[in-house]
């Protein structure tokens, strides 16, 4: 008898690739489009408040977010844990898991921010394209790009390299009339 020498997922997993994640079902919706449940793959998490590791589970809540459209609209419930501290001491009692994928109070994977930023910064493509190409609100999208100009480096550090024509100029030249001779003058 041979045995595998690779992991075994399940096939819909494989093919879903979001990482640490497995699917656990998936519906074809009536208007088009999937719904697609996934867990995490293991079930532990450390407390926020404490940093005491937990995998005991006080209950299960489904959160939708969005995902990356797959062959059409996506709908992706992720279900999550709500572990409970085993910490006596610690105020906090129950907190949610948290994973790489999806951070606290995420309402979008990483690999779909990742996907908004990639067209919007290096293939130049306006905001609101990018968001509907990608089934989200072009306010998501402009998060994603605002969240990555906040780690760029101190502008003020950077060496200008090449001057466009239009760097040179701050403001728009401003015409007004002198009172005492009644001619124009630049301002």
């Amino acid at each position: 008898m041979t045995e595998p020498m690779c992991s075994l997922r399940d096939a819909a997993s494989v093919i879903f690739n979001l990482p640490n994640y497995h699917v656990i079902d998936t519906i074809d919706l009536l208007l088009g489009g999937r719904r697609v449940v996934v867990q995490a793959d293991r079930i532990a998490d450390g407390c926020p408040e404490c940093g005491v590791v937990s995998a005991r589970v006080h209950a299960w809540c489904r959160q939708r977010v969005k995902d990356m459209p797959h062959a059409g609209r996506l709908e992706l419930v992720v279900g999550k844990p709500r572990l409970v501290c085993g910490e006596r001491a610690c105020p906090r009692k129950t907190f949610i898991q948290t994973t790489g994928e999806l951070p606290l109070r995420a309402r979008c994977t990483t690999r779909l921010r990742t996907a908004l930023l990639s067209a919007v910064i290096d293939q130049g493509q306006p905001v609101d394209q990018v968001a509907r190409d990608h089934w989200v609100a072009w306010w998501t999208a402009q998060r994603c790009v605002n969240a990555a100009a906040l780690v760029l480096p101190d502008v003020e550090r950077l060496h200008v390299t090449q001057l466009g024509i239009d760097e040179h100029r701050y403001r728009r030249v401003r015409w007004f009339r002198d009172p005492d001779q009644g001619g124009w003058n630049r301002g």
